[in-house]
């Protein structure tokens, strides 16, 4: 009987102290998550910071000329207001897209999915680009997208994820190219190809693409393959890529068909 009491005892000693260091182990877990958002955050702000601060900065300036110009008209007054205005509008609009993708971030914690049609979606989405393709000399190519009909996603989350993604493609392709958008449905879920023949992407820079904040443009904010992966995420689904340099990149999104019982929820930034 005695041993019975011991054994029990120790098997007793040993689980609460399993779950002692489960709850030490989540606990630790938390405070470097806790820790990553603050450290995220701090950078987030110093991006907004500066990257709202520069075209501020030239609709200042501009605004400033037009004053001038107002107050003292010269001979091509009219040429000179125009191109004033034209880079206020260029300026503003810059600023507009900053916001909405610092906006994006927030918007993705909750979203509710509907069934629609993703193929029909993908076409529109397509027409909207074939301007900024066509001055590129970039061709656009759809594959395969009747085959993917009904799918749950949030319409304007997604569309700014896929349209980041072709945007993505069109300056990858400087000098002209083909910029593909092929779809392939099956029972449960679809996948979503979004591919160019620009130079591709460095091996090494493979890994750092979808790090917040990370960027190789001179006037990017680093968050838009970070956002468009935060956007696919919350809608249950992945974002992968493959790249060959000199050949060009493909970016894979998957989604899966319906909402999952449990919607997807995102541990963002406070």
């Amino acid at each position: 009987m005695q041993l019975n009491r011991d054994l029990e005892a120790r098997v007793h000693a040993r689980t609460a102290a399993l779950h002692e260091a489960m709850a030490e182990r989540q606990r630790l877990a938390c405070e470097a998550q806790r820790t990553y958002h603050f450290a995220l955050l701090g950078r987030l702000a110093t991006s907004v910071s500066h990257d709202i601060r520069n075209p501020l900065a030239s609709i200042m300036l501009h605004v400033e000329l037009l004053e001038e110009e107002l107050r003292e008209p010269s001979p091509d007054s009219a040429v000179a207001l125009m191109t004033v205005l034209t880079e206020i509008k260029v300026q503003l609009a810059r600023l507009e897209d900053l916001v909405q993708g610092y906006l994006s971030l927030a918007r993705v914690a909750h979203i509710e999915r509907a069934p629609q049609d993703l193929g029909a979606a993908v076409h529109a989405w397509a027409t909207e680009i074939q301007r900024a393709a066509t001055a590129r000399g970039v061709a656009i190519h759809l594959e395969g997208l009747e085959t993917v009909d009904q799918v749950a996603f949030h319409a304007i989350t997604l569309h700014r994820a896929v349209g980041n993604l072709m945007q993505n493609a069109l300056e990858a392709m400087e000098y002209g190219g083909t910029l593909t958008l092929a779809g392939q449905g099956i029972a449960r879920e679809v996948r979503l190809e979004v591919r160019d023949t620009g130079d591709g992407i460095p091996t090494e820079r493979l890994g750092q693409i979808f790090e917040p904040l990370y960027t190789t443009k001179p006037e990017g904010t680093g968050l838009g393959l970070y956002i468009v992966q935060e956007i696919i995420g919350a809608h249950g689904g992945q974002l992968t890529v493959q790249s060959t340099e000199g050949q060009g990149t493909t970016f894979i999104v998957t989604l899966p068909r319906e909402v999952a019982d449990a919607p997807t929820q995102l541990v963002l930034p406070a």
